[in-house]
């Protein structure tokens, strides 16, 4: 099994994860006997290792909006925060046999205020070979949709102080939970590898603009991915497809309520009103059947290196949809390497616009205060779905020191640039156009 420690191996191969309690209960009465007997022989099957970063970032903004590195984690606590990037993971591999393998991986690091305990399981799920070439795993992976898919933990494994916010924070699934097959091929050129996953997910994801929770189930999920690499050059595209069931705020749910009764007067002068209604209360969260789409490519030479990834994001609801991408571009001079990163994510729809005629439309049928009170319903509605839109571009630049105890110091600058109604992504945001440098200083270790 690949090592996820291993810094030359490439990003692309699949690293463990931990997975549903049921098969973490079985893992781990697998797990314990093997741990006695690695104890007691130095020949054992059984490898242990780790992970983890201690990070710092300030963050210098005209809004008071405040760092996040994802949707699954609640941002930092102020202008300077070691909290965004600051991680521990530790890893278990066991190979009773010799086309078995059992592994666990658990990281702990800031999640959703509230995420359970068992979110800090990223994988657990037992891996079998039936052939050189065929690998099945059972359990708790990661879907196989990104490049850095598997090390998005591993800060080690990454040239940057965090993997590029446009591209990677928005996305809610970071663990599947059922099966995946791969198979590997080679050809005289290039590596080939086709993979196969099916099951689901459940997820913690925190509101950034309201520090509120909200549960995210993905289910009958499927995940294709296929991969080619040379002796420099990585080539992926991924596919995922899923249905999405959000369980809204008490917050949205009083939106919802007041919008669906809008959308039902039973009164023909107001259909136009009813049918806007209506769609508000579909864009106010992602609900349904998602689909993303993703292409990806990894250079790496001698001196230089280069990575992009451009993917698209289509919903059934809600303003979380768009084209999402990246570009970086480094060089090494023997322990050094300097690198530029630009990223973008560019929304798929236009911003929701409030309701500006609902006060007079309604106040014939239901009277002054009541319409106001609706008018209000609807510009809160149109605010809360743009509120999950992403449309903002980043430009940055940093250095990476390796010492040989395998140790990376990185020191990264950011110029951050979120345009109106697309600040998703930051803490405490407004509905208003934003921009913000983020200075990050990172210390990343494996062992």
């Amino acid at each position: 099994m690949f090592d996820v420690l291993n810094k030359s191996a490439p990003a692309s191969r699949p690293r463990p994860r931990l997975g549903a309690r049921l098969l973490l209960l079985a893992a781990l009465s697998a797990f314990v006997p093997g741990l006695v007997q690695a104890q007691e022989s130095p020949s054992s099957a059984l490898r242990l290792s780790g992970f983890g970063t201690i990070g710092l970032s300030h963050t210098r903004s005209d809004k008071d909006w405040l760092l996040a590195r994802e949707q699954t984690q609640v941002g930092a606590d102020g202008q300077l925060s070691a909290l965004v990037d600051s991680r521990l993971g530790l890893q278990a591999n066991w190979t009773p046999a010799e086309r078995w393998e059992l592994v666990t991986q658990l990281v702990l690091r800031q999640r959703a205020k509230q995420a359970s305990l068992g979110e800090s399981v990223e994988w657990a799920f037992i891996g079998y070979h039936p052939a050189p070439d065929w690998h099945l795993r059972l359990g708790r992976t990661s879907p196989d949709v990104f490049l850095q898919a598997d090390v998005r933990n591993v800060g080690y494994a990454l040239p940057w102080a965090r993997p590029n916010v446009e591209f990677y924070g928005w996305m809610p699934i970071n663990v599947l939970d059922g099966a995946d097959l791969s198979f590997a091929w080679q050809e005289p050129q290039a590596d080939w590898r086709l993979k196969l996953s099916l099951g689901q997910s459940s997820s913690t994801v925190e509101a950034l603009r309201s520090d509120d929770s909200v549960r995210v189930d993905a289910r009958k999920m499927l995940v294709l991915s296929l991969s080619r690499e040379t002796q420099n050059l990585l080539l992926k595209l991924s596919y995922l497809r899923t249905d999405l069931a959000v369980k809204p705020t008490a917050s949205l749910v009083q939106l919802q309520q007041g919008l669906q009764a809008l959308a039902g007067l039973p009164i023909p002068s107001l259909a136009p009103l009813a049918a806007q209604a209506k769609a508000l209360d579909q864009d106010l969260y992602s609900q349904g059947l998602a689909q993303y789409f993703s292409l990806g490519l990894q250079y790496n030479g001698s001196p230089w290196q280069a990575t992009a990834e451009l993917s698209r994001v289509q919903l059934a609801t809600g303003m979380s949809g768009g084209w999402r991408g990246y570009a970086s571009l480094g060089r090494r001079w023997q322990h050094l390497t300097g690198f530029v990163i630009a990223g973008r994510s560019l929304a798929e729809r236009s911003a929701v616009q409030a309701p500006t005629d609902w006060a007079a439309q309604l106040n014939p049928v239901l009277g002054p205060q009541t319409a106001a009170q609706a008018a209000a319903l609807g510009a809160g509605a149109a605010e809360a779905a743009n509120a999950s839109r992403f449309d903002q571009s980043s430009l940055g630049l940093g250095l990476r020191y390796d010492f040989p105890q395998r140790l990376a110091l990185k020191l990264q600058l950011e110029q951050v640039h979120s345009h109106a109604n697309g600040s998703a992504a930051w803490r405490h945001s407004s509905a208003e156009a934003g921009s913000a440098t983020v200075l990050s200083a990172v210390l990343d270790f494996v062992f």
